[in-house]
């Protein structure tokens, strides 16, 4: 299914929502919502297991292309914009019939650009010209490449250049291609899931219990696992077994810092599909050739504890927060440091990838003054748009929102500039009152509320219709005279926080130029040479080799550790572009 359909059954008609299709403004940042289909309708979509109703199953057999060329082109970046493949050297486009963020997984993968983002709508980045070379594209998401999903064949297609699949990755979440060696050894079954038992895992280390260093019970006593092999299948199935929803990364070289005693698995390899880490392919218990350097870990896309409940219908606090707090006070997200954590169950659990409702919130701009917060998505700045009004958090509606909405609401949850808007409650359905109904921002404005809508409680929508936003969130540059200048913070546990210049150099800066789509690194200076920062320190010792695909991926010393303080805040100068 895709992005519009899945919420169960055929789509909405355009008439239902409005204007239809959402805006896009290229240069920024990117729209995802409404499908608007030539016949004013969008109709449903067959399930991943019964697509075989517009295309027989014996016909979708992987495209024989052993080295496929791709390309991303007419967008911001080289990992968005409109697919292009490259067959009998010449380039052409993919149809979007069967098209998903499954598929789109692939080619991110493939082209080294992290993890896929929603569908973008149909003609985000233009028609292509040229042959349309695939059709009824159908990926499991584990492929390498693009070619061994399944298709109609090349150049076999009932579609024309306004229905080209565009495709936006993440650089910030990076992914490893699912090549494995072949193993030897299979771990036995364990009796528990997770727990205290034999086989049992934990996450430590992190900012919270769904993230960090991975480690496993083996005979009575903790150890690491090592990161060779170390892949998104095999961190998807220890977010499985915690309870804390999809694996969002894999990571490695001691991300998360590193643990201490034996290293108890080495070259595991999983399938994904597993229900605990202990069923996996390995060398078998205690076989490495590693040292704690290679410590494993996972990031997974619950971001705090996985019992979270959904706030009533019209709160009478201004704020909520997760089970464990007290009502109307800011939420606390405990770091779990080396204590096992339980499998959740019913509301903790996210869906699977062919589903769009999230049931777990995180917490957004969380301040008692805050009118604006962003629920229901993977971290703190990506989520359902939720606004205050007379004490009680209402949602928004997605008829006319568009980029600049997004921009605006990302501006006053604080969380940086905005990447793609949302609809059709992408980001799960919202509860209580619909405040906010045809938003229209010129982008420009400090709130929400100050832009131009039907007026409080004026709409015609249901929560089907909740709006969302996409914001960049997780890194800015402070205090200089560009966005391409300044000191270095992280957003980071629902907080800001500067990274200390211990080991700071041009590597770095070169990462994070990059990162920001900035141009080249000029310099590295130290020191507070921005002027100090407020908040936590969050990372020490960070060491880059220069061609990391985010910061988070170099070395560094663990979360929060360090011996600094503001006066050795780390800056980064890169060349505007």
């Amino acid at each position: 299914m895709d992005l519009w359909d899945r919420e169960g059954g055929g789509g909405p008609t355009d008439e239902a929502f409005g204007k239809g299709g959402l805006q896009e403004e290229a240069s920024d940042g990117e729209t995802v919502g409404k499908r608007k289909l030539c016949e004013g309708t969008s109709s449903p979509k067959p399930s991943r297991d019964s697509r075989s109703s517009s295309v027989s199953a014996s016909a979708l057999q992987p495209t024989p292309l052993p080295f496929p060329e791709l390309r991303l082109v007419g967008g911001p970046s080289r990992c968005r914009g409109r697919l292009e493949v490259m067959h009998s050297g010449s380039w052409g486009s993919v149809c979007d019939d069967d098209w998903d963020v499954v598929d789109a997984n692939v080619v991110c993968r493939q082209l080294g650009c992290g993890l896929a983002l929603p569908v973008p709508r149909p003609l985000a980045f233009g028609q292509g010209r040229g042959p349309i070379f695939l059709d009824n594209v159908e990926c499991r998401g584990q492929e390498a490449s693009l070619s061994e999903c399944g298709s109609r064949g090349w150049g076999v297609h009932n579609c024309f250049h306004y229905e080209d699949v565009a495709v936006l990755c993440d650089e910030f979440l990076h992914t490893q291609p699912p090549t494995r060696k072949v193993l030897t050894s299979v771990a036995p079954a364990t009796t528990l899931q997770n727990g205290k038992g034999e086989g049992s895992v934990r996450l430590v280390g992190g900012a919270g219990p769904c993230q960090g260093r991975v480690e496993i019970l083996h005979g009575g006593l903790w150890g690491t696992v090592c990161d060779d092999d170390w892949g998104l299948p095999d961190a998807a199935v220890v977010c499985r077994q915690l309870g804390c929803g999809t694996a969002l990364a894999a990571t490695t070289n001691a991300f998360f810092g590193y643990g201490t005693g034996h290293i108890l698995l080495d070259n595991v390899h999983c399938e994904g599909g597993e229900p605990r880490l202990a069923a996996c392919q390995s060398l078998g218990w205690g076989v490495h050739n590693c040292g704690h350097h290679e410590d494993a870990g996972a990031l997974c896309a619950v971001l705090g504890p996985p019992t979270f409940t959904a706030p009533p219908s019209l709160a009478t606090k201004e704020d909520w927060a997760w089970r464990t707090e007290p009502a109307g006070e800011e939420p606390t997200f405990p770091a779990a440091r080396g204590s096992p954590v339980s499998t959740a169950t019913g509301v903790g659990a996210l869906p699977s990838r062919d589903t769009t409702r999230f049931t777990t919130a995180a917490w957004a701009s969380g301040k008692k003054s805050g009118r604006l917060r962003l629920v229901g998505g993977p971290s703190p700045c990506r989520g359902r748009v939720e606004v205050l009004y007379a004490g009680g958090w209402g949602t928004v509606c997605d008829d006319d929102w568009d980029f600049a909405d997004a921009r605006v609401a990302c501006r006053e949850a604080g969380c940086g500039p905005a990447l793609g808007a949302t609809g059709l409650g992408h980001f799960g359905y919202g509860r209580g009152p619909v405040l906010l109904d045809n938003v229209g921002c010129t982008g420009t404005e400090a709130r929400l509320s100050d832009c131009f809508h039907l007026g409080w409680g004026q709409h015609n929508c249901g929560h089907h219709e909740d709006a969302g936003a996409l914001c960049a969130g997780h890194l800015r540059l402070a205090s200089g005279s560009h966005r391409c200048e300044g000191r270095v913070e992280l957003f980071l546990g629902q907080r800001w926080g500067t990274v200390c210049d211990d080991a700071w150099d041009l590597r770095a800066a070169i990462v994070l130029c990059r990162q920001l789509g900035c141009g080249q690194a000029l310099a590295a200076p130290g020191e507070a040479h921005f002027g100090p920062g407020r908040g936590p320190i969050l990372l020490d010792n960070v060491k880059c080799r220069g061609d990391e695909s985010t910061l988070l991926l170099c070395s560094h010393i663990r979360w929060d550790v360090h011996n600094c303080d503001h006066s050795e805040d780390a800056s980064v100068l890169c060349q505007p572009l």
